[in-house]
């Protein structure tokens, strides 16, 4: 109960916060309208008429164009501070559902996702600039109550995506949603560009620092950013083997339906969402690597629980036990991970390399992982469906175990406030 009251001042808090609730906003609205088709995304372009493995190929494209904007985004967040970043984000962000609706092929979505990646210039000022609105003693907490609020939307769009793609038809279905996108991304760079206040100056004095070089820059870094760094690294490669054939594999192998399994996802986006700002406040009172490990593990078993599953059921209870490590915060689920996982890095890093820091640890992921999709969807179609989930929870439980044996969460914390 008292953990709960404290969800509530902390959301209370936050909403003071005139940046912050711009952010969040504007993040919440891009959440409801991008996940009615989100989800379903792999099945869009598959009715584009890309094989599966096709699909794994293009999806590569997007990892390996966000290896060009991770890193840059981080060290122009350090240079030009952090609103400028948010906006240019924000305009890139904007385009990208545009090629998505207007394609007719598979090929035509690549500009999209290509501006999708870009608009990753923008997650290393987003972080930064919430990191700095925080105390130190409550990033676990703000950061989770952060991710709660905006994830709220996700506890229904999968179900109501679900149920417009089986109404509608994939193509048409995703089409609907995707003009809302376009309009909520034009609606979200307006409020950013308007209301985004600077928090971060770069020192004058910063300047013989970025004259080293970016290897002078990277051995500035502490030693357990390079430990988290690494292990973020191997959990994308594991990720992006298998996401993006999940839906597929639920719907053509399983056989559920669109509506069952947006279903499926309402419930578990609601158990991440209770749990997430519960498990912030606990990552900041008993320490946050302990939850960080619970975490992969629900997560690693979950995917190898489904090449299991043969019915809803079965599924239904697997990706529950995503939807509980998912709420813990300390999965690598997307580029820069959960909360407790983003507080923790937040934690070790120095605010006049915060961006840098997270931009390269997005860009050493992405390039780790470049060629992941492709290799998922060709084991997929090639050898078994069930193959790149296995190698994924192999691989995510190797980072897991490097994790716990050389994370010292006890290192000393950069800021002084």
């Amino acid at each position: 109960m008292s953990s709960f009251r404290s969800s509530i001042n902390m959301i209370k808090d936050l909403r003071g916060n005139r940046n912050i609730m711009v952010l969040m906003s504007t993040q919440t609205m891009f959440m409801f309208t991008a996940f009615l088709w989100w989800p379903y995304r792999s099945l869009y372009i598959k009715e584009l008429g890309a094989s599966i493995e096709l699909l794994g190929l293009v999806l590569s494209i997007e990892t390996i164009a966000s290896i060009m904007f991770q890193y840059p985004g981080g060290v122009l967040t350090d240079r030009w501070g952090r609103k400028r970043m948010l906006v240019i984000a924000g305009f890139f962000r904007f385009l990208s559902p545009i090629f998505y609706l207007f394609a007719t092929h598979w090929t035509h979505v690549i500009p999209g996702i290509i501006f999708s990646s870009a608009g990753m210039l923008g997650i290393p000022a987003n972080n930064a600039l919430i990191a700095e609105s925080l105390p130190a003693d409550q990033r676990g907490t703000g950061f989770a109550a952060y991710r709660t609020v905006t994830g709220i939307p996700t506890i229904i769009t999968s179900l109501m995506g679900g149920m417009i793609m089986d109404y509608f038809g994939v193509l048409p279905g995703c089409r609907y949603v995707l003009a809302a996108s376009v309009a909520s991304g034009g609606f979200a760079l307006f409020m950013r560009w308007k209301y985004i206040t600077e928090t971060f100056t770069p020192k004058a004095s910063s300047g013989p620092k970025s004259q080293g070089g970016i290897l002078n820059n990277f051995r500035r870094f502490p030693r357990q950013i390079w430990v988290m760094t690494f292990v973020a690294a191997i959990s994308m490669f594991a990720i992006r083997i298998m996401m993006s054939f999940m839906v597929i594999y639920g719907v053509e192998v399983v056989g559920l339906s669109t509506t069952q399994w947006g279903l499926i996802g309402t419930v578990v986006s609601l158990m991440t969402t209770l749990l997430t700002t519960p498990a912030g406040i606990l990552a900041d009172r008993q320490g946050k690597k302990p939850l960080i490990l619970v975490s992969r593990v629900l997560n690693s078993v979950s995917v190898l629980g489904y090449t299991f599953s043969h019915n809803f059921s079965q599924l239904f209870m697997v990706r529950s036990l995503a939807g509980i490590g998912n709420g813990l915060g300390g999965a690598m689920w997307g580029p820069m991970g959960g909360p407790v996982w983003q507080a923790l890095i937040a934690d070790l890093s120095p605010p006049e390399d915060r961006g840098r820091i997270m931009g390269l640890m997005g860009t050493i992921g992405s390039l780790v992982s470049s060629p992941a999709s492709w290799t998922g969807g060709y084991l997929f179609d090639n050898v078994s469906p069930q193959l790149p989930f296995q190698l994924s929870f192999g691989l995510d439980m190797v980072g897991t175990v490097i994790l716990a044996m050389f994370l010292k969460p006890n290192a000393p914390e950069p800021d002084k406030d």
